[in-house]
């Protein structure tokens, strides 16, 4: 398979103008890769580094590559780093093969590691990221040599404790949509309208209106881009993926065993006033799994990586740092 920048026959070439506009993304550089005959995008930064396995990065329901997009060049210190577009969501289009399930996430993330020409990845995956990543180290434990859940969509232990989502959750899982974030988003960076910018940015960070412009704008730009069959992809995509996670969180039993076969070194990051995956939520995954570290981060919310990139490295590069020593 090959990873050299390719395209399809229909494959119009995001913009990537928006990642000169911030020296934090120098080094950070947008391609479209083959994988299996099909275009799909990705950010990537080489290793500036040694000794470490490449890390591959998976975002969340409504998310795209661009989620990671702060903290891509700093993880290149440790080995080569590629943020990936799941089938549908930012510039990753639909094609008709694909299943746009958690299941069918974890087959296409396999396939993405081997198109890269990789034998072993460090897979770190926030929200419906996280749950993927998690039933990826536990199908495929020869793949993922480690893994960072943030903020991980996973539910409780079974069916029977399985209580609603609270109305933030479900408010969040569908502005997650585009192009509402986009348009939330936009309005924020511009100047216009902020009150519903403000509800949804406010479920990542901690103060909406301390988020730099430069990541605001990007983050518009990059779930704006695109056409109408583009972007209706995007919306296929948000709600076949919410309807698979759905009924995941109903059944929980695959994902919990999912969860007791990882063998993988596995690092929880959450936060405290996350509204999307409570915290408790987490406690009880790492009650389950006492060897896994977990880290619960006062007042912090859903996508530690994005909100407060320097938190979420100086957390990893602890945790692996520790892991190294103790091997």
């Amino acid at each position: 398979m090959s990873t050299s920048p390719a395209a399809g026959p229909d494959d119009t070439r995001p913009d990537d103008s928006w990642l000169t506009t911030d020296p934090a993304w120098a080094g950070v550089r947008q391609e479209v890769i083959d994988v299996d005959g099909r275009p799909v995008r990705v950010l990537r930064a080489d290793a500036t580094g040694d000794g470490a396995a490449p890390q591959l990065l998976v975002h969340g329901l409504g998310g795209s590559a661009a989620n990671w997009i702060d903290v891509i060049a700093p993880l290149a210190a440790r080995g080569p780093v590629v943020a990936v577009d799941l089938p549908g969501f930012g510039h990753t289009r639909i094609v008709d093969s694909d299943r746009l399930t958690v299941p069918g996430h974890v087959s296409f993330v396999r396939h993405v590691v081997d198109a890269l020409g990789w034998e072993r990845a460090t897979v770190h995956g926030n929200s419906m990221g996280g749950l993927v990543a998690t039933h990826l180290a536990a199908r495929h434990p020869d793949v993922v040599e480690r893994l960072v859940l943030v903020s991980p969509a996973l539910p409780p232990s079974c069916a029977l404790r399985l209580l609603p989502p609270s109305v933030p959750a479900v408010q969040g899982m569908l502005t997650m949509g585009v192009p509402s974030i986009g348009g939330t988003v936009l309005a924020a960076a511009t100047g216009r309208d902020v009150r519903p910018a403000r509800a949804l940015l406010g479920l990542i960070f901690t103060d909406p209106d301390a988020v730099r412009p430069t990541l605001l704008q990007a983050m518009a730009a990059d779930a704006l881009s695109g056409d109408p069959d583009q972007l209706a992809d995007r919306r296929l995509a948000l709600r076949a993926s919410t309807a698979s996670i759905a009924r995941l969180w109903l059944e929980p039993g695959p994902t919990w065993r999912a969860i007791r076969a990882v063998t993988a070194p596995t690092l929880v990051l959450g936060g405290t006033a996350d509204a999307l995956v409570p915290a408790r939520v987490l406690r009880h995954v790492l009650a389950a799994r006492p060897d896994w570290r977990g880290e619960l981060i006062t007042d912090r919310r859903h996508a530690l990586m994005l909100s407060e990139p320097h938190e979420f490295l100086a957390h990893v590069e602890d945790w692996l740092t520790t892991h190294r020593r103790a091997a």
